[in-house]
């Protein structure tokens, strides 16, 4: 569980903090206020983008998919470790 920005308890699940975006709040367990990340969080979105970019040129299904997936894995990891959490 993550930290909440407002009360200091944990009360974001690691999964919930996976799926929140600058305009998709989250709710902590602990305190019940809105909790959000910043704008500058969707640059963690950028290895999928270019994985699905990269993927339209590549020609076997397979590699495509394991490309795509390999972004998806960068992506989720940068979000989950970049992105600070912030009070909405």
């Amino acid at each position: 569980m993550y930290e909440c920005p407002h009360c200091g308890e944990p009360g974001i699940s690691k999964v919930r903090k996976l799926f929140l975006g600058p305009a998709v709040p989250a709710t902590c367990k602990a305190c019940g206020k809105k909790v959000g990340v910043p704008y500058t969080s969707m640059i963690a979105v950028l290895p999928l983008g270019i994985a699905f970019i990269a993927a339209s040129f590549i020609e076997p299904l397979a590699v495509k998919v394991l490309l795509v997936i390999v972004g998806f894995l960068v992506s989720s990891v940068i979000h989950m470790v970049w992105s600070p959490l912030e009070p909405r």
